[in-house]
């Protein structure tokens, strides 16, 4: 049972954490946006809800990171 709950916190960790970071760099760089003080859209100011995306995400990434690093320490501890 601990080798099922160990792989599933792995893969759904790195899953999301993939996901999360993905999420980010695409709201980082804003390639949706256009503004008149800048020629770059990432260099155009991030609206509120953006920003909330943003901070959600990269939450996302982290927790899930450590989610999936718990996983690896479960499995590896189980496999010795």
């Amino acid at each position: 049972m601990r080798t099922r709950a160990s792989l599933a916190l792995l893969i759904g960790g790195s899953t999301l954490a993939v996901g999360g970071a993905v999420v980010s760099f695409i709201y980082v760089l804003q390639p949706w946006r256009t503004c008149p003080d800048d020629d770059v859209p990432a260099g155009c100011p991030m609206l509120p809800d953006d920003a909330a995306i943003l901070t959600v995400a990269m939450i996302v990434a982290v927790l899930a990171t450590v989610m999936a690093g718990v996983g690896a320490a479960i499995r590896k501890r189980h496999d010795d």
